[in-house]
């Protein structure tokens, strides 16, 4: 099977800790927004596919579901999270709420009381509007359950250091300054999913473990490592029942598949990494909705 590419390279959020109570003070709102039903099939997605400027947020047929993800999950303290993500990225687990926050999408087009990210607005400005207009009551919840422990493999890592320093936040760097077949430097939590090839640049193992969560694994993967600092991470294997976010990616026609016999995840890592995986039972993370309803009327 071939799967897509999915390249992004985005850094901020810590893992996913919600700090609900600090940010509440401080989080700017949205000056107006309309809620209405998406009636005419449209497409899906943040941004309504242009450049919008600071502060105006257009967001095309999305379920009340992905807009909790967003809020709540991924963009919980205002900033992208640290490497890839896609739409098929096994996030925390969303329980509770009617069917319909899964079936009916909306739009929504907001103006922020200033310049604001769209990370912000999707984020934290995002939950206040969830929560005035659809009513939304949520709460994070910890049960124990399967997860994956990454330890180190007998014989020791085999990780690719980065010098402290020597990588840039990307919001450090504008990509459009770069002239023709100028090399960008190396960008902090660079991360490349490609047909059963993992390349994370400049990434600690918490992140690193985030990322097989959110791209490949089935289960949360926790670092048992003890092993701190930034690594390159480069991986490539065979995907199957265990690495279902790769198996749903999709198809580039245009990149070489998966070879079929190559080795699992559980032997990639500890072949080309030193690091292994093993089940275990651990704390994972659920958002519980409560409450939500249908949208007020603008």
């Amino acid at each position: 099977m071939r799967l897509a590419v999915a390249i992004l390279i985005v850094t901020g959020a810590s893992g996913l800790a919600l700090r609900a109570q600090s940010l509440a003070a401080a989080t700017p709102k949205f000056e107006v927004a309309s809620v209405k039903p998406c009636t005419d099939g449209g497409s899906g997605g943040r941004n309504g596919g242009g450049d919008r400027p600071p502060g105006r947020l257009h967001v095309n047929c999305v379920t009340v579901k992905g807009l909790i993800r967003d809020a709540y999950d991924l963009l919980a303290d205002g900033h992208l999270p640290r490497g890839t993500i896609s739409r098929n990225s096994r996030t925390m687990p969303i329980e509770g709420g009617q069917n319909w926050i899964n079936s009916e999408p909306y739009y929504i087009d907001a103006k922020a009381e200033g310049p604001q990210t769209q990370e912000m607005m999707r984020g934290p400005m995002m939950r206040t509007l969830l929560e005035d207009r659809f009513k939304l009551k949520i709460r994070r919840e910890t049960r124990q359950g399967p997860v994956y422990e990454l330890k180190v493999a007998q014989g020791g890592a085999k990780l690719q250091p980065v010098e402290n320093g020597s990588c840039t936040p990307v919001e450090d760097f504008d990509f459009r300054k770069l002239a023709p077949g100028q090399k960008p430097p190396l960008i902090c939590n660079g991360a490349m999913v490609q047909n059963g090839k993992l390349n994370f640049l400049a990434m600690s193992i918490p992140d690193f473990c985030q990322n097989l969560t959110w791209n490949a694994l089935e289960r949360p993967a926790i670092d048992k490592t003890g092993i701190a600092g930034r690594f390159n991470f480069r991986i490539e294997f065979a995907p199957d029942d265990v690495t279902p976010g790769f198996r749903s990616a999709g198809v580039d026609p245009a990149a070489a598949p998966p070879d079929p016999a190559g080795p699992s995840i559980f032997t990639a890592l500890q072949q080309q990494l030193g690091l292994k995986l093993e089940r275990a039972t651990g704390p994972v993370e659920f958002l519980v909705i409560d409450h939500v309803e249908r949208p007020s009327e603008n």
